[in-house]
C-alpha cells in the first residue's frame, strides 16, 4: 500500500470514481451530481482551495481516500485545528491507519494540535460528521452517508467522539396534529403572531430579516456563530434550485409584521438524484423532470425564533404549518435536522412538537 497526493487531473479523477466502486451494491447510497463534486474538488484541492487530498492505493486500486485543511476552531479558542472530509476507504484498518496518518503528520508539522472531521466543505451547518445510527434509510438532501464500519476505522485509528449531531423524523403518526393545531391557535391569539409562506420577490429583505432573527437566537452554548448576511445571500444562491415558498415559513409579530422565528424546509432532491445516478445526461434529466413533481420527503434545515418568544408555541405553529403544506404536496415525512446535541432548546421544541430521533452522526476528533 502507498499513500499518494492528489495533484493533478487524473489523481483527482481516482479520487472522485472511488465512490462509485465502493458504494456500488449499497440501495440506500445516493450518489452527488458528477459535474458538481467535480467543480467543487478541483477548486479545493488543484485551484488553490486550500486542501489537500490523499488516497491510499495498493497496485493501481484506490482504498481510502479524504481531504483536509486548515481552520479555526471556536470551540478550542479559535486554535488552527485540522479538519477533514470526504473519508472513504474499505473495511481495511491498515489502509485507513496511514490515510489518517499521514494526514495528522502533516498536520503536526504545521503546528496543528487537533484535527476533527467528517465536515463538508463550504457548508459545516450540513453533513457534520459520520452516519453513526440510521443505515436502513437513504440519505435526505445535504446529509452524510457512509458504511456502517466507518466507526470501527476511525476509533481503530484513536480517534474518540467530539459530538453528536441529531436527527428527527416527523410523521402524521408521531404528531397528535389536532391537539397541537388548537395549542397553536391559542398561542397565535394569545402572544399576537401569524405565519405566512416566504414571498421570494422580496428575497434581498428576507435575507435581512432572517439574518437578523439567527443572530439574535444563535448561543455561545453551541460554539456556532451566526452567519452574515453576506452569507445568507451565498447560502439561499446555493439552494435557489430546491427551495420552494411553501416550505419556507415565516412567523411575523401581528402588531407590526416584524418576524420573530422561520423554519426554512427543502424537498429531499436525493430522491431524484438517486434516479440520475449523478448523471446530467438526456435520459437523467427526462427522470428529473418527471420525479421532482413525486418527492415524499423535505428537510428542516433552519429553525430558529427570537429569544422573547421561544417557549410561546412559535416552533410549534411553524410546524403545524409545515405540515400543512407538506399534506397539499403529498409530502409524508419532514425530517429535522441535523442538530448539535447539546443544542438544547431547539432539540427540545423538535421532540415536543412530536420530531423522532432516527439517525445520528458523529464528529470525531483526535489530539496530535
Amino acid at each position: 500500500m502507498n499513500v499518494e497526493g492528489v495533484t493533478n487531473a487524473v489523481g483527482l479523477r481516482k479520487f472522485l470514481k472511488f465512490t462509485d466502486k465502493l458504494y456500488k451494491d449499497d440501495k440506500n447510497y445516493v450518489p452527488q451530481m458528477k459535474a458538481d463534486l467535480k467543480k467543487v474538488m478541483k477548486k479545493l484541492l488543484l485551484d488553490g482551495g486550500g486542501y489537500t487530498g490523499l488516497m491510499v492505493t495498493e497496485n493501481g486500486r484506490v482504498l481510502a481516500r479524504l481531504a483536509y485543511t486548515v481552520a479555526k476552531h471556536k470551540q478550542y479558542g479559535g486554535i488552527d485545528c485540522g479538519f477533514f472530509s470526504h473519508f472513504e476507504c474499505v473495511n481495511d484498518q491498515k489502509a485507513a491507519d496511514m490515510i489518517l496518518d499521514a494526514m495528522c503528520d502533516d498536520l503536526k508539522k504545521r503546528g496543528v494540535t487537533h484535527v476533527e472531521g467528517t465536515y463538508f466543505p463550504f457548508d459545516q451547518d450540513n453533513r457534520r460528521g459520520i452516519l453513526v445510527e440510521g443505515f436502513d434509510k437513504p440519505p435526505v438532501l445535504l446529509t452524510s452517508y457512509n458504511k456502517p464500519y466507518y466507526k470501527d476505522l476511525l476509533e481503530g485509528f484513536g480517534m474518540g467522539k467530539d459530538f453528536d449531531t441529531l436527527a428527527y423524523a416527523m410523521t402524521k403518526e408521531t404528531i397528535p396534529i389536532d391537539r397541537y393545531r388548537k395549542v397553536s391557535d391559542m398561542a397565535m391569539k394569545r402572544y399576537g403572531y401569524y405565519i405566512e409562506p416566504a414571498d421570494f420577490s422580496k428575497i434581498d429583505t428576507l435575507v435581512e430579516e432572517v439574518g437578523e432573527v439567527m443572530k439574535n437566537a444563535t448561543t455561545d452554548d453551541i460554539f456556532q456563530d451566526a452567519p452574515t448576511i453576506e452569507a445568507i445571500r451565498n447560502i439561499v444562491g446555493q439552494w435557489k434550485s430546491f427551495l420552494k415558498e411553501e416550505f419556507c415559513l415565516m412567523a411575523r409579530r401581528a402588531s407590526d409584521h416584524k418576524l420573530i422565528g422561520t423554519v426554512i424546509a427543502v424537498p429531499d432532491f436525493n430522491q431524484v438524484f438517486k434516479k440520475m445516478k449523478g448523471s446530467l445526461n438526456p435520459v437523467a434529466l427526462v427522470k428529473m423532470l418527471y420525479y421532482k413533481n413525486k418527492i415524499t420527503t423535505v428537510r428542516g434545515l433552519l429553525q430558529y425564533v427570537l429569544p422573547e418568544y421561544q417557549n410561546r408555541g412559535v416552533a410549534l405553529s411553524l410546524y403545524i404549518a409545515l405540515f400543512d403544506e407538506c399534506d397539499r404536496h403529498g409530502v409524508t415525512l419532514i425530517e429535522a435536522g441535523t442538530m448539535m446535541e447539546n443544542n438544547v432548546k431547539p432539540n427540545a421544541a423538535i421532540k415536543s412538537a412530536g420530531g423522532v430521533l432516527y439517525k445520528r452522526y458523529r464528529l470525531y476528533g483526535k489530539k496530535l
